[in-house]
Parts: structure tokens; sequence; C-alpha cells
């Protein structure tokens, strides 16, 4: 196993608090838990990042990860013969991975707890930090004493949702009707659910049940004060913002490559605000009506736009064909399309930059936050839609909703393009995240501090038990 540092005699004379971190398998889960561990090594706290090789080869490569603060654990799967695609140890990780193998890599993963159980009895952590879909591990670890904290990588509202409909079957009586999905959202769900083992469907609402007296949760209370409340009061126990960890650098080292060098010159040129960016996320592939809907409304728009286009491994498809036809030639000097990977963080620091078009993912969401641009949002799946409409709630997002049949048109997006880019509604929007930008930077770690503060005493009282 990779990295590992077991020091016996080390907690006892220094007084830090030996931490297990366990996230799901998808590089939106792995970046909050590394941005958490990194902050927790600074605060009494030794981290020890437990994942599949792949995954944590992965982390190594981002600029979340420092050796110094984070020692790596790994963790290997061995899936049964019903999936044979799930053998090969590369496919342990959600990244590429096509959809009906989600639920099959959680199943194996949760069929890896004797492992974990070894990896438990070798570290002796003070505490576990655990995912959404590892209750498994939690319960590992109750069994040798060992406190386990869930940690929420998205949002407030989603899980709130979540909470409510698991519990009661229904959205009836949820105090904020404005961020519920939609029927059609809640049959499409339903209908994934079926896919899913059911020893993992209750994984879940069981993941904050289960949790040491705390849960955190990967916002703030500037964004998502009313729901961090509630979730207080149903869980029976303290929902706990962290604060927004955000990457400042998106390449080990900050090295720069000559494309994005390009990219970034050529917002030099482009007037500030008038330019949009486009993604949506490192795991969802557009459809190809999708793609050619989101392509016709940007031709509308008459706005500069960068657009990372993604294809799933072995699906990949030139981009004269995705697209209608001739409309590279047509947007010629005001649009880039990057295939898989743009510098989202610079392009989103640049102020050329006056809207995101993006899916919802959380990551996402609050970098969007964080540089002060506002939002055009299109929901994909999941959290996503509630997440869409908490942002159009605090008035710092328009939605793009999908007719009855879930498809998205043209018009709609060129009409939303132009109300962010050219219009006052978008400058209203942009005041409005920049106002909540500047909030949450007068706490400054002033929520991470107390979210320490509080896993300390969940260490403590289980250590004085």
């Amino acid at each position: 196993m990779a990295d590992r540092v077991f020091m016996e005699e080390k907690k006892e004379t220094d007084g830090r608090f030996r931490v297990l971190m366990l996230p799901w398998l998808a590089h939106g889960h792995l970046v909050p838990f590394l941005e958490l561990g990194n902050e927790l090594h600074d605060r009494n706290f030794d981290i020890y990042l437990c994942s599949t090789p792949v995954v944590i080869s992965s982390a190594k490569s981002s600029s979340s990860f420092h050796s110094d603060k984070i020692h790596t654990v790994e963790i290997n799967l061995r899936p049964t013969g019903d999936y044979p695609e799930l053998l090969d140890p590369s496919r342990h990780t959600t990244k590429d991975l096509p959809r009906h193998l989600i639920f099959p890599l959680c199943k194996a993963f949760r069929m890896a707890s004797p492992s974990f159980c070894d990896i438990l009895d070798e570290i002796k952590p003070d505490l576990l930090i655990y995912d959404v879909f590892q209750p498994w591990a939690a319960e590992a670890a109750a069994t040798r004493n060992i406190p386990a904290v869930y940690y929420c990588i998205s949002g407030a509202a989603s899980m709130a949702v979540g909470h409510h409909f698991l519990h009661k079957r229904s959205t009836d009586g949820f105090p904020f009707p404005a961020i519920c999905m939609k029927p059609q959202e809640f049959k499409n769900l339903r209908k994934s659910a079926e896919n899913i083992d059911p020893v993992d469907r209750t994984a879940i609402p069981k993941a904050s049940v289960i949790s040491t007296k705390i849960c955190l949760i990967n916002t703030s209370r500037e964004i998502e004060g009313k729901y961090i409340d509630y979730l207080s009061e149903e869980l029976g126990k303290t929902a706990v913002p962290i604060g927004s960890l955000i990457r400042v650098q998106e390449k080990k080292g900050g090295e720069e490559d000559e494309e994005d060098v390009e990219i970034m010159k050529w917002l030099d040129g482009k007037q500030k605000h008038s330019t949009l960016y486009l993604s949506f996320g490192s795991e969802y592939y557009l459809t190809r009506e999708e793609i050619q809907e989101i392509a016709k409304g940007l031709e509308l728009s008459g706005a500069n736009f960068i657009w990372v286009i993604r294809f799933p491994a072995g699906e990949e498809t030139p981009l004269e064909e995705a697209l209608p036809k001739g409309f590279l030639e047509r947007v010629k000097g005001r649009g880039i399309i990057e295939k898989k990977w743009a510098p989202q963080i610079k392009i989103l620091s640049h102020p050329s930059v006056g809207g995101f078009v993006m899916q919802c993912g959380w990551n996402s969401f609050l970098e969007s936050i964080h540089f002060g641009i506002p939002l055009i949002a299109i929901p994909m799946h999941s959290e996503q839609f509630i997440t869409a409409r908490m942002a159009e709630e605090l008035g710092i997002a328009t939605e793009i909703l999908r007719d009855e049949d879930g498809r998205l048109h043209a018009e709609d997006i060129g009409k939303a393009v132009k109300s962010v880019l050219a219009e006052k509604a978008g400058e209203e929007m942009r005041a409005k995240v920049r106002e909540m930008n500047a909030q949450m930077k007068i706490k400054g770690k002033q929520p991470i501090d107390n979210a320490a503060a509080l896993l300390s005493e969940v260490c403590l009282s289980n250590n004085s038990s």
C-alpha cells in the first residue's frame, strides 16, 4: 500500500488526531476531500486518504494534493464476474466509466469492506470521514469504537430535499417548495434507482443518520443558511458548513501549456463580461441533440464563448460531425471549442468572462460564486436540478427549462445568454453573486476552524469514553 506512514507513538506525543478519509470514487468527490484534508492537516490532524489505486494516481496529479499533508492508502476491489469490465483495476473510478457500471462499482466498493477493516486495524484512526455511498465504512468503524463523520460534498439544499423525500416518499410538506424537483425529474430519478442494489439504495439516507454527532457539508451559511438550519433540526445533529474551499490552481506546480496561454491571450482581446464559458463537468456527456441545440443557441446569442465538449471513452466524435454543419466556420473568431479540458479556474477569473453555462455540479457552482460569475443552469441529473433552482432563488442564476419531453431548445438558450451577458438582469445577477462572495470572504477561515474544533471534540469525547 502506497505512502503509508504509521507511527504508533506519534499521536501520544504531539496531540494530533489521526483521520482516515474515504471518498466516493469520482473526481468531483475526490477534490473536496483533498481540500478538506489539507485544511485539517493545518489544524492538528494527520490525514490518510483511502481509495483505489487508479483514484490515488489521479489524486497525486491534482493541484489539491500535497504529499506533505496527505498520506495515501490503497484499497483493492475484487468485483465478481457479473460485470467483467470491472475486473480491470483501471475501471475502479467513475471517470470514463459507462453509466450502467456506476452502481455495480458502488457494490464492488461495498464488498471491499473486509479489506477496509484491515486498513482500520492497521492505521487505528481517531476518526473516519466518509462519503455518501459508504455508510458501510462507518459501521465497520463502529465495531472498533472509531467515530465516523459524514462529509456531504454537495449542498445543504439537495441534502435536505433528499432526506425529506427518502423518509416521506414525497416532497409534500417540504418547507422550501421553490427548489423542489419536478414530477418528471423525480420519475427519472426513480427509474435510475431501480438499477441500484437494495443495500446501496438505503445508503444515502443512512449516511447522515449514523454520522457521529455532526455532519460536515461543503457549503457556506451565506449560500444555504436556511437549509443548513433545517437539516440540523431534521437530523437531530449539527449540520456544519466548512466554508468554500476553492482550488486556486489547476495543474501540479501551476505550469502552463501552450494551449492555455493561447486561450488566455484570446480572452485578453474580448470586452469585459462579453464572453461565455460552457462546461458540463468531467463525468457528464451531452447527447448529440443537446450539443446541436446549445450550438444553435450560441449562434442566436451572438456571444463570444469557450465551450468544453467531452465524449465518453471509445465514443469520441469529430467536432465537425457533432456540431451543426458549418458551425465552426460561422463562429470563427468569437468561439473556441476545447475537447476534454480547459483551464476553468483561469477562465472564470478573467474579466472578459460574464457568464457560466453549467449543469450545476457543486464544485463548479462554488467556483462560479468565488469568481463572481452568474450562472446559466442546464441541470442534467440527480441533485443538479435542486442546485439550479436554489441558485435561481438566490438571484445568481437563470435556469433553461426543458420541455415535457426533456428536450432543450436553442431559442431558450440564446435568450438566456443575451440576458446574462448584455441585459440588466445579468448585471443584477453579477452584483448579487459578488456580494455573496464578499460576505463569504469576510468570514475567511472561520467555518473550517469551527468544523475542525467540532471534529476534535468528537475525537476527544470518544477517547475519554
